[in-house]
């Protein structure tokens, strides 16, 4: 402790090494034994209920002020306060409590909170706000969790999700630093529609994509996993959707379901591992309706309709859902597309 903690600290904070400092403080905190670290990963509601030192609570209404839903109160003198939002994941709970322990933590050593609070004030937040993070993860998520030739798989991330009591974002972040080393590609998490729920990548050679976008791709190859046992490995037919409207093209993703069947874990990866170049194709759209037919490049202006999936136009706002009839208040008949984009005028019968 004292000087050479200090220090070692400092150059975690210069290398943005928060899961180092995160493993430390883990390490320190165990040794105060105020708390079994093991028990705060396998029951943290119970590990936290019964810590003298902290009382939880759950609210239904705050405004969240960090990265996930709740929030802790310091309180010197008496117990100290954690506050969650339930959510309807059970493992988002888990993740929400340590990663407010998490917050504790960093108040009660003094080697780390000397140099936490050095930091400019929205640095050192955001430093915080990671650090909490990566000692949920790897507290719920301990490296004794991932096999040792473990690699970065989708299967190795379905297994682990389904050993552990972390949410699958915590699990796919976790996997990504534990597994990594030397592999380029992105980690998934998405639902049956293709709908991107976390993403990480390890490098720069395949970019994450941003949470909510919709990518046809992984909803193809869920459902055909659906139909072969669950997994799958299989080239990207359309590629990996940016919001800025360009494909990443020349991938290969390896799909498998969780145990719940309604989410899927994927990695991705480029086909050429040596000399490749990126390959990128800008998207185009064509208006479905009749009446326009305008040719569009989606980028992040235009707008996803979250039923169908895909981008309205921005000339008539229409998408590929299903239209519903026009009719005529006069004569109550159905009005073509002509008639009702006023090329024609509609005779009632």
């Amino acid at each position: 402790m004292g000087a050479v903690e200090l220090e070692q600290f400092r150059l975690m904070v210069e290398r943005n090494d928060y899961r180092g400092i995160a493993d430390e403080l883990a390490r320190l905190e165990a040794e105060r034994g105020v708390i079994d670290i093991t028990a705060l990963g396998d029951d943290p509601e119970s590990a936290v209920v019964d810590n003298l030192e902290l009382e939880l609570e759950y609210a239904t209404d705050f405004a969240p002020t960090c990265s996930v839903y709740g929030y802790y109160r310091y309180r010197g003198g008496e117990p100290s306060v954690i506050v969650v939002h339930p959510s309807l994941s059970a493992e988002r709970d888990n993740f929400t409590i340590v990663h407010e322990y998490g917050h504790h933590v960093q108040r009660h050593h003094a080697d780390w909170a000397d140099v936490r609070y050095s930091l400019p004030a929205a640095r050192g937040d955001k430093v915080e706000e990671k650090v909490a993070d990566a000692f949920a993860a790897a507290v719920l998520i301990p490296e004794d969790a991932v096999p040792d030739d473990a690699g970065l798989s989708a299967r190795a991330l379905a297994s682990v999700y389904a050993q552990v009591r972390a949410s699958r974002s915590a699990v796919a972040s976790r996997m990504v630093e534990l597994t990594s080393t030397g592999r380029a590609g992105t980690v998934v998490v998405c639902d049956f529609e293709g709908r991107v729920i976390f993403a990480r990548a390890t490098d720069d050679e395949v970019f994450a994509p941003a949470r909510g976008i919709v990518q046809p791709d992984l909803a193809r190859l869920f459902d055909q996993a659906a139909n072969a046992g669950g997994s799958l490995t299989a080239p990207l037919q359309v590629g990996l959707r940016a919001m800025s409207g360009w494909t990443l093209t020349d991938l290969t993703a390896e799909l498998v379901i969780d145990h719940t069947g309604g989410y899927a874990f994927v990695v991705i990866t480029p086909n050429q591992v040596y000399g490749r170049q990126q390959e990128w194709a800008r998207r185009w759209h064509e208006c479905p309706n009749p009446a326009c037919g305008e040719v569009f490049v989606v980028d992040e202006t235009v707008e996803i309709h979250d039923v169908c999936g895909d981008p309205k136009c921005p000339e008539c706002a229409w998408c590929s859902c299903e239209r519903v009839e026009t009719f005529c208040k006069n004569c109550f008949m159905a009005l073509s597309v002509a008639e009702q984009s006023g090329e024609v005028e509609h005779e009632c019968a």
